[in-house]
C-alpha cells in the first residue's frame, strides 16, 4: 500500500528539524495537523517513528531507514517539477544541423556557443559534409536545417526548400608561385588555364567549373582535378605545397604563414560571390529553439 504523500512530507520536515512545531512553521500549517498526520503514518505502517523527549522528538531506527528511502525521493521530485516549470519558459532540445567542414569547424562553433549561453537547455549534433550530402538529408528529415553554398543559378532548382541568405563572400583562384610561372606564364587566358591541374572541394569541382563559367562564360569539359578534400585549409596547404590551382575565400590567403609563396590569378570581370545559406524545408513547422536559432544567426555577426 501506498503511503499518503503528504504524510511523507510532514515525516520529513520532522525528521530533519527534530520537532513538530518546527515543521508546522516550515509546512506553514498548525501544529495539531502535523501531529495527526505523524499519528497516521506511524498506524498505517504499525511502526512507532519518534520518541518524544523534552527537548523534541528523537528519530527511531525505523524512522531513520525511512528517511534513507523518502529524502533522495523528495529532492528528485522538487527537481523534476522544477524542471517542468522551467521548460515552459527556457527554450530547449536538440538541433540536427549539417554545415560545410570549414565553416563548421573554424565559425559555427562561436556561434553555437554565444547561442547556448542565453539558452542552456539547447543541444547540437553537427554534421560537416559537402552540400550534395547535407543538403538531402535536410529534405529526408534528418537534419533540421543545413547551412550550404548558394549560388543565384542554383536556388531556384531546389523545390521544397527555404534558403535564407547568411553572408557573402568573393572567391579567388590561387595557385603557387612556381606553378603558376609554370602553367601560365602571366597568361590569364580560358585556353590556359582550362588544361591546368586543380585542388577542388568535391570531385565533380562545381566550384571551379562555377568560376569558369563567371569569367569566361563557359566551362572545361573534362578538369584535371588532381586532389579533392572538404577542407579550405587542405585546399590552401595543397596550393602552396604546389599540386595544383584551387579556388578558395579572400580572406583565407591573408590567415596563412606561407601567404607569400600564392598568386591570385585574376581576370578583366570581378571576382565571384560565394554566398552561404541556411536551408529548411518549407513546409516543416519549426520548434521554438529552431526559430529562436534562425533569429539569432541571422542577426550575428559572421566575422
Amino acid at each position: 500500500m501506498l503511503t499518503d504523500l503528504n504524510r511523507l512530507r510532514v515525516f520529513l520536515q520532522i525528521h530533519r528539524l527534530g520537532s513538530a512545531s518546527a515543521a508546522a512553521r516550515a509546512l506553514s500549517v498548525s501544529q495539531s495537523a502535523v501531529s495527526q498526520s505523524l499519528t497516521k503514518l506511524e498506524a498505517e505502517l504499525d511502526t512507532q517513528l519518534f520518541v518524544r523527549r523534552h527537548r523534541g522528538l528523537v528519530p527511531t531506527p525505523a524512522a531513520n531507514r525511512l528517511a534513507a528511502v523518502v529524502a533522495p525521493f523528495e529532492d528528485a521530485l522538487a527537481e523534476g517539477l522544477a524542471e517542468i516549470q522551467r521548460a515552459r519558459h527556457e527554450l530547449a532540445g536538440t538541433l540536427r544541423i549539417g554545415a560545410p567542414v570549414e565553416l563548421g569547424a573554424r565559425r559555427l562553433p562561436s556561434l553555437l556557443g554565444g547561442f547556448r549561453q542565453a539558452n542552456p537547455g539547447a543541444r547540437f549534433e553537427l554534421s560537416l559534409g559537402h552540400p550534395s550530402e547535407t543538403v538531402p538529408r535536410v529534405q529526408e528529415g534528418e537534419l533540421d536545417l543545413a547551412f550550404t553554398d548558394v549560388f543565384d543559378t542554383a536556388t531556384s532548382a531546389w523545390a521544397g526548400l527555404d534558403i535564407a541568405p547568411m553572408f557573402d563572400e568573393r572567391l579567388v583562384l590561387v595557385a603557387s608561385r612556381a606553378l603558376e610561372r609554370e602553367h601560365l606564364d602571366g597568361g590569364r587566358g580560358y585556353r590556359e588555364l582550362s588544361v591546368c591541374p586543380f585542388v577542388s572541394y568535391h570531385r565533380s569541382a562545381p566550384d571551379v567549373r562555377r568560376w569558369f563559367r563567371h569569367h569566361y562564360r563557359k566551362a572545361p569539359t573534362n578538369l584535371d582535378i588532381v586532389l579533392s578534400v572538404e577542407s579550405v585549409q587542405a585546399v590552401l596547404g595543397s596550393v602552396a605545397a604546389g599540386l595544383g590551382f584551387g579556388l578558395v575565400p579572400a580572406h583565407a590567403t591573408t590567415d596563412r604563414r606561407d601567404a607569400s609563396k600564392l598568386v591570385v590569378v585574376e581576370t578583366r570581370r570581378r571576382a565571384l560571390v560565394h554566398r552561404v545559406g541556411l536551408v529548411r524545408l518549407l513546409d516543416k513547422v519549426p520548434s521554438r529553439l529552431e526559430r529562436a536559432f534562425v533569429r539569432y544567426i541571422e542577426s550575428a555577426r559572421w566575422a
